[in-house]
């Protein structure tokens, strides 16, 4: 009876790895060695609570959810405030380089402005802010500019698309922590029926999903959101510049 127990478990560890793959990104599980090997250990550890195993011993799997459900809903929360303070520091990136952005732009188009003036009849220098330019010059301070404002919105590109992410897994994580407490709440109370020998149907359905849940929360717990933000931000806060800024056509434009 324990080999057969034993063989429906690895039999079962299969599929729930195809629902861990599906929770936490193809790409992710394939590409990122580390991540791959996380997964597959919380495989392991969930997946041994097949339908064979939840039948055999309910009591124990109930234990062993309780415990693990408890031990999910406390990570989560931690991942839930880290997430928060990575958000906030994105957030003021996003807002600085906005700023930046529009002060760049506002430059840019007094700089235009300027040029067109002294093309145009008034000549050179221009006086800019207290500062006298020729034409090589202001087209020098427009190159410089550009390029400025090209990595501007480079990073609040980056930063838009991780705000959006992150305010996505905040969300994933509050589904994660109520739907582990709904489950807790219900295992606590079908506990003692099952003590008693009472294995209903719909109690056995509940185990199913609480196993289910279980792969989803394990899924998520490989994961690490906070690194992901900070991983953006470092790579938001190197920026990008625009190579060969093509001035003449933005003051003639």
């Amino acid at each position: 009876m324990e080999s057969s127990i034993v063989h429906a478990r690895q039999r079962g560890s299969a599929a729930k790895l195809v629902l861990i793959v599906l929770a936490a990104g193809v790409a992710a599980y394939f590409i990122l060695p580390k991540f791959k090997t996380a997964v597959d250990q919380k495989i392991e550890e969930v997946g041994g609570w097949d339908d064979a195993a939840r039948k055999h011993d309910p009591v124990g799997f109930i234990d062993y959810s309780i415990g693990r459900l408890d031990d999910n809903i406390q990570k989560f929360s931690a991942v839930k405030g880290d997430l928060a303070l990575a958000k906030a520091k994105l957030q003021k990136l996003h807002d600085d380089n906005q700023a930046k952005l529009g002060f760049a732009g506002k430059q840019l188009d007094e700089l235009k402005t300027a040029y067109k003036d002294a093309t145009g009849g008034k000549g050179w220098p221009v006086q800019l802010a207290g500062q006298a330019y020729d034409e090589g010059q202001l087209k020098q301070q427009v190159s410089l500019l550009l390029s400025q404002k090209g990595a501007f919105e480079s990073v609040l590109k980056q930063t838009t698309s991780g705000l959006e992410t992150t305010t996505r897994r905040e969300a994933e994580i509050v589904g994660r922590v109520a739907e582990s407490k709904a489950k807790l709440d219900l295992l606590r109370t079908q506990k003692e029926l099952v003590k008693v020998n009472q294995l209903t149907a719909d109690t056995e359905r509940l185990l199913g999903e609480v196993h289910d849940v279980l792969v989803q929360n394990e899924a998520m717990t490989a994961e690490n959101p906070v690194r992901t933000v900070e991983e953006l931000m470092k790579q938001a806060e190197s920026g990008s510049s625009t190579a060969n800024a093509n001035v003449d056509a933005f003051l003639n434009g």
